[in-house]
């Protein structure tokens, strides 16, 4: 079986292979160089093993360590390379100097080659690696000896069309004179260290690679008992899945300031405050409620053991113990306690993608993220957190952060990632009266209808209670003094009631005079109206009277 590009040759390390385009170029000599510790055999065996078990069989050259002790790293990162041998798809060849080996004072590379030939027919190996090869540079009397041996026995490899990586110490005036990465080798990968605040990291770079295109970033790689891995720098365009699932942060209240259902899966959550404000109990209720749905949870704590985060948040009803038990593919929560001083940032970065594709958690806590940046200067503390959680958000998984605020931060936040932060969460203490209180405000949430008033939360033995805060004649009030306040405005009230009902009864009895009163006018007009009426009424009887006899009298004279 062979790996799916015919034109490369994977290595087994995802990130490398990412920064090759694939992997090795296939059937032609690899250059690997770096100094002591930096991890050459290691990608060397992980390079052979990794085309064993793919089907390619392979064969090591080595002049520098024993075949038991290649054997023996081997075995340490995972590799069963005794069972390759007895299986014959392996073969180990002990090239170390030896006096049979040495025509004169020189190194005959002619016999070299035909023992490495004739193990790659009896293997039938499409790999080869060569471990150590600047240890001959010893055995040539001129310089231009060697780099023309050199040469012939890189053209001799491409002959074989076998898929070759060879490995050389980082001596500056070994690649220099001969011009091994100019003129032989058809890719080069350069590996170093780099010692920052006298915290190590291993940093790989492709020099080269002929015949294909490559990464050209230094690349950051983890090395220890798990083998390689490798974060290579990611490209410019956002890929981060996308889901309109809401996931609940298990406090209700939280939820309510949310829009009513929580965030939505996938998204990153900075909950920011000082000390004491309750950020890990955030965290912790969420972690509790992920746990309880079915979901999985990777808790990576900084500052905090198992034992103390465990103890600590049972005092509100958050059991995190208790979605530990069980084997670690079955448990749905992974407690990693890590100190944040020990490693360096890229470190830090491989070593958090290491856990989460290999535990595939649906959330991840880190608590608190800033311990990350406390030592850092410039922005490399910036650029590693921007690539952690887009690195997880490029993978779906809802992240939840805390962060820490120094007293006289005023609330701002130093890490300057809010870019990256879907849903940003500020706590806060509020200290007045001899009291402190705890108050909670939603920055900002995509695409949720945030509240927009800060509300008072406390801790209870059943878990985080978010309270609305309590608005007064007097303004508003937190902690005891709201309950106060509460209850003097709820005795003004009361009394407020009363001297209104009274006020209301003596409008009722004023409402009930006046219109008495009305009444009493109104009979009055009613009456002098009549009078008056009675009055017009006669007098306009004797006008009609008079009118009546001056006519009769008139008519009478006729």
């Amino acid at each position: 079986m062979t790996t799916a590009n015919p034109e490369t040759a994977a290595t087994g390390i995802q990130g490398l292979d990412f920064l090759l385009q694939g992997g090795l170029p296939r059937g032609r000599p690899t250059l690997l160089r770096g100094g002591p510790g930096t991890g050459k055999t290691v990608i060397s065996l992980t390079f052979l093993c990794h085309g064993i078990r793919q089907g390619e069989n392979g064969v090591l050259v080595t002049f520098d360590e024993s075949p038991e002790a290649l054997i023996r790293h081997a075995a340490g990162f995972g590799f069963a390379a005794d069972r390759f041998i007895e299986e014959g798809r392996l073969r180990i060849l002990d090239m170390r100097p030896d006096r049979n080996e040495v025509v004169g004072d020189y190194v005959e590379l002619t016999a070299v080659m035909a023992r490495i030939d004739h193990a790659l027919q009896k293997t039938g190996a499409q790999r080869l690696v060569v471990d150590a090869m600047d240890v001959l540079e010893g055995a040539f009397s001129a310089e231009i000896s060697l780099r023309g041996e050199l040469a012939r026995v890189f053209d001799w490899l491409r002959e074989c069309r076998t898929s070759s990586l060879i490995t050389i110490g980082e001596q500056e005036e070994f690649t220099t004179r001969y011009g091994l990465e100019d003129y032989v080798a058809d890719c080069v990968i350069s590996l170093k260290q780099d010692l920052d605040h006298r915290v190590m990291t291993r940093l790989l770079r492709v020099v080269k690679r002929r015949g294909g295109g490559h990464g050209t970033s230094e690349a950051p790689f983890l090395l220890d008992g798990d083998g390689i891995f490798m974060i290579p720098v990611t490209g410019s365009v956002l890929r981060a899945r996308v889901s309109d699932e809401h996931l609940s942060t298990g406090i209700p209240g939280l939820d309510a300031m949310l829009g009513g259902q929580g965030p939505y899966r996938g998204s990153t959550l900075l909950f920011s405050g000082q000390a004491g404000t309750g950020k890990t109990s955030m965290a912790a209720a969420m972690t509790v409620n992920a746990c309880e749905q079915g979901r999985k949870v990777l808790y990576i704590s900084f500052e905090e053991s198992v034992d103390e985060l465990v103890r600590n948040q049972l005092s509100i009803g958050a059991d995190l113990r208790r979605h530990t038990e069980g084997s670690e593919a079955d448990r749905r929560l992974i407690l990693q306690p890590v100190r944040a001083v020990e490693l360096g940032l890229e470190e830090h970065l491989m070593r958090i993608m290491r856990s989460i594709r290999r535990h595939q958690p649906d959330l991840v806590v880190l608590d608190p993220i800033s311990s990350l940046a406390t030592r850092r200067t410039g922005d490399s503390a910036k650029d590693m957190l921007l690539r952690l959680i887009h690195l997880i958000k490029e993978a779906g998984i809802t992240a939840v952060a805390t962060e820490l605020l120094t007293d006289d931060s005023q609330g701002v936040s130093h890490l300057d990632v809010s870019s990256m932060i879907d849903v940003w969460i500020k706590l806060r203490r509020h200290e007045n009266n001899g009291e402190m209180n705890r108050l909670i405000t939603v920055v900002k949430a995509r695409g949720l209808p945030i509240s927009s008033q800060v509300k008072e939360f406390r801790f209870t033995d059943q878990g985080l209670v978010i309270e609305d805060p309590y608005i007064g004649e007097s303004g508003i009030a937190y902690g005891t003094v709201r309950e106060a306040r509460q209850s003097e405005d709820e005795q003004v009230i009361e009394q407020l009631h009363t001297e209104l009902s009274r006020a209301m009864q003596r409008r009722h009895e004023l409402d009930e005079i006046n219109a008495a009163a009305e009444r009493l006018a109104r009979a009055e007009r009613d009456t002098r109206a009549l009078d008056i009426e009675r009055e017009i009424a006669g007098i306009e009887r004797r006008l009609a009277n008079i009118q009546r006899a001056r006519s009769a009298i008139s008519r009478s004279r006729q």
